[in-house]
């Protein structure tokens, strides 16, 4: 997204104001040691939000009364501010044009200060409009409270924007706040959102899906449900029909079992027709076969339950012996040492060896029974599931004895109400009722509502399957990486990477943000990488292919187009860091006489970081001419005087922010 810093500054106690300018493209600050050079990219992250002050303590941390940000989002002018000894607020201002001489000690009017939580809220609406970004609501409904996800802060831009001094070199790490790994995770799953891949309706749509599959579960259980409970009632259906028939003396079967499941509704109004008192055949006696042929039934099936209750009993002892017999093999153990005299003829005192002989045949065997022994496979699972298996045939049986009982007790009670002289009809109309209940109980789980739920449900999944497949959210983050990669083999060929690693071919992925040199078949992590002008080319080629992405992109991008580099020639000028010189040119050359001849020439270096500073340059012009504007990159370094490949003055970059007389609190104090 498009956005521009005017201004970073500091309300001193005094409500004198310091403040420092820059405009859109490259922007040098250079100057000497310990002016505040590397306090900039802390006061634009203490004023972006972040609940730590990292600004370095010293003259800037006890002078500073407020630290303010002047930028623009989008066109849309703005001033965010901290004040040190107010932690837990934050100053946020939106104005129509930025004015630099409006700002001063009373700009910031305590009316404008905001809890932070709600200013980083309030700041993210410019670059991002978002709420919820669940995909599941089972997973927020176990999370303490309901809490939803994690939504996007503005916090986690910061990681694409700001390249610290021990960072910008780094070959551990590549992106600010990594270090944490919630914060990296976070960073990482709203990388989709912030490159405009998927957006609100996405995760509207996907808590939908989630919703529609769980009810469609839901129904098609209670169809199996449904359909396991009617199949158990079809089972009583059987004996209770061939029981109406027996009563009514009936030899054949008028409906058939077949017809009278196929359907129970007609079946019931032709037995109110058929089952009458008029048509009752006292003479036959159906009744008494089907007596007979369920006492067989039932002796038939308490054999087979005795046969499978032996069978358990047989194995449980299988189990027992296993287990004794692994108990007794971990307990042997053969002899370590044995020792065998000679048996010597008390005669003629001639010494046999037979007895050795036998003796270590003796142990030669023990010990390879011992071996098969402690080899043995175990069979004490094996005959766990045969146990399970037989366990289950068993309650099988158990039931269907069970109903074959309850089946012989309803015709010796028919027979004793007979006896005690009641109506043989009476009989008959009950055992009637009985057989049209279980037909009303399965005909009760009727799955055609059901079928009706399910397939208004599937026409509703398939709508959002479809919505959500206009994302395809893997193909837009392969597509991006893929960009950056095209992106970097441009930018890196500019600059000065080892030989060994060149041509430089190096690959990054939006979904595990890693960064390696592919090398033939070889990823090269940066890790393994030597050289710190390589950590430093990675870094910078990585950086600038990103934000050569963001920009393309444009309004569907909400990362903000900025890039803070905090002292990026410190491979090449490591001890400038005790910078305390009038000018560059003077630090140039003592920094020329303590190095030794096998180092690297000074002017070699110098050349280098021209280069460095050239490509940026040539960066920004580019990407202006191409996309109407470029990310704003601010360079905070010692580096000066440089002469630009491009014919660019250098002079032009700093524009004023030279500070080797002064810093950004004036005047420096040492």
């Amino acid at each position: 997204m498009k956005a521009l810093i005017h201004e970073i500054g500091v309300i001193d106690k005094e409500g004198i104001k310091h403040p420092v300018t820059f405009k859109a493209g490259l922007n040098v600050v250079t100057g000497k040691s310990s002016t505040g050079k590397s306090a900039l990219i802390e006061i634009f992250d203490y004023c972006f939000g972040s609940s730590e002050n990292n600004i370095p303590k010293g003259v800037i941390t006890t002078s500073a009364a407020i630290y303010y940000v002047a930028l623009a989002v989008n066109d849309q002018d703005m001033v965010i501010a901290r004040d040190p000894d107010r932690s837990s607020k934050a100053f946020f201002r939106r104005v129509e044009t930025f004015n630099k001489e409006k700002i001063d000690r009373y700009y910031f009017n305590d009316s404008y200060f905001r809890p932070l939580d709600e200013f980083k809220k309030h700041l993210r609406s410019f670059f991002l409009d978002i709420d919820d970004v669940d995909t599941s609501l089972a997973a927020r409904a176990n999370r303490r409270f309901n809490q939803k996800a994690p939504t996007p802060s503005v916090r986690s831009f910061s990681s694409f924007m700001l390249q610290h001094q021990n960072l910008i070199a780094n070959k551990h790490a590549l992106f600010y706040r990594f270090d944490e790994k919630e914060k990296r995770d976070q960073v990482i799953e709203h990388t989709k959102i912030f490159l405009g891949i998927v957006d609100q309706p996405f995760f509207h749509l996907s808590q939908e899906k989630e919703r529609l599959s769980a009810e469609e579960r839901v129904l098609k259980r209670r169809k199996e449900t449904n359909k396991r409970t009617s199949e158990r009632h079809k089972l009583k259906v059987a004996p209770a029909l061939s029981q109406l028939y027996a009563l009514m003396g009936f030899k054949d079967e008028p409906i058939s079992l077949d017809r009278v499941l196929l359907h129970p509704q007609d079946a019931k109004d032709q037995l109110d027709d058929l089952i009458v008192s008029d048509k009752i055949n006292y003479n036959s006696d159906a009744i008494t076969q089907r007596y007979d042929q369920l006492i067989l039934d039932r002796n038939k099936n308490t054999a087979e339950l005795r046969k499978l209750q032996r069978q358990a009993s047989s194995i449980r002892k299988h189990i027992q012996e296993e287990e004794r017999f692994v108990d007794n093999v971990m307990q042997f153990s053969s002899a370590k040492h044995v020792h065998i005299s000679a048996s010597v003829c008390p005669f003629c005192h001639t010494e046999k060896d037979s007895l050795r002989q036998s003796a270590e045949k003796l142990q030669q065997a023990i010990t390879k029974v011992s071996g098969n022994l402690a080899q043995a496979r175990p069979m004490k699972a094996k005959f766990e599931s045969s146990l399970v298996e037989v366990q289950r045939d068993i309650e099988s049986a158990s039931r269907k004895l069970t109903e074959l009982n309850q089946q012989i007790r309803e015709i010796e009670q028919t027979n004793k109400q007979l006896e005690e002289q009641k109506s043989l009809y009476e009989s008959i109309v009950m055992q009637k009722a009985k057989l049209f209940a279980i037909f009303d109980a399965f005909d009760a789980a009727d799955d055609e509502e059901l079928d009706r739920e399910i397939k208004a449900l599937k026409k509703q999944l398939n709508g959002v399957d479809k919505d959500l497949k206009q994302y395809n959210v893997q193909k837009g983050l392969d597509d991006a990486s893929a960009k950056v990669n095209e992106y970097m083999a441009e930018i890196g060929k500019h600059f000065e990477f080892e030989e060994s690693y060149q041509p430089i071919n190096l690959c990054f992925s939006f979904e595990t943000f890693y960064l390696y040199h592919l090398q033939g078949e070889e990823k090269i992590y940066l890790r393994s990488m030597g050289s710190g002008a390589n950590w430093l080319y990675c870094h910078l080629t990585l950086f600038l292919a990103l934000h050569k992405y963001f920009a393309e992109l444009g309004d569907e991008c909400a990362i903000p187009s900025i890039l803070f580099l905090d002292q990026p020639t410190q491979v090449y000028f490591p001890n400038f860091n005790r910078d305390s010189s009038e000018s560059f040119d003077e630090q140039k050359s003592q920094e020329a006489e303590q190095r030794t001849e096998k180092e690297r020439p000074v002017d070699e270096d110098v050349k280098a970081v021209q280069n460095l500073f050239s490509r940026l340059s040539i960066y920004c012009n580019e990407l202006e001419l191409k996309n109407g504007f470029s990310p704003q990159i601010i360079v905070t370094d010692h580096a000066d005087h440089l002469t630009m490949s491009n014919g660019v003055s250098f002079e032009s970059l700093v524009n004023d922010n030279r500070w080797r007389t002064r810093g950004l609190i004036h005047p420096v104090k040492e």
